[in-house]
């Protein structure tokens, strides 16, 4: 894990459409004091980043409704590591023109099976970052608050890792976050 929470947001796209929106991502998460984020392809991201990262956020482009082959070929790849995901904060994001709902939850039903805790979970009601086409200044706000909040998450779960590390006790229970 970094010295520090590390945010990582990992991402496909050809248009940048997507990319436009994990940058905003990374801009919130990296507006709280002490963490840091960064933004990667998914095609650059190696196990020890998962490993580093305090938490995580994964985007695609939509194709017929689901993620990009890239971003899957990502989740096959890293199951062997699923370990590293444990625990660790997470949010989906997808762009496109149609289906985005469903590009999302696709991507969340694969992180769930690797064990993490999902930040903010898409239904029917809320797509969360679900977005049509290029991101607009709105969208772009909303994922802004979107990094803040995983960030926050961050924070918290590197906390609860350190106490459970440590033992750390409080009254003779430890702490819950």
């Amino acid at each position: 894990m970094a010295d520090k929470p590390f945010t990582l947001v990992i991402f496909t796209s050809m248009s940048g459409h997507t990319e436009a929106l994990a940058r905003a991502i990374a801009e919130g998460a990296g507006q709280l004091r002490n963490t840091t984020a960064e933004v990667k392809r998914a095609r650059d991201v190696t196990p020890d980043d998962i490993g580093r990262a305090s938490a995580l956020a994964f985007g695609s482009p939509t194709y017929f409704s689901y993620m990009s082959g890239e971003l899957k070929m990502l989740f096959d790849e890293f199951l062997p590591y699923k370990e590293k995901f444990q625990g660790k904060p997470v949010i989906a994001f997808a762009t496109g023109d149609g289906g985005q709902l469903k590009c999302i939850e696709s991507i969340e039903g694969i992180l769930e099976s690797f064990g993490v805790d999902m930040v903010h979970r898409s239904d029917i009601l809320t797509a969360g970052l679900a977005v049509q086409g290029m991101p607009d200044q709105k969208a772009k706000n909303q994922a802004v608050e979107s990094g803040k909040k995983l960030a926050d998450a961050g924070v918290c779960f590197v906390c609860r890792k350190a106490t459970e590390e440590q033992g750390v006790t409080i009254g003779g229970e430890k702490p819950s976050m």
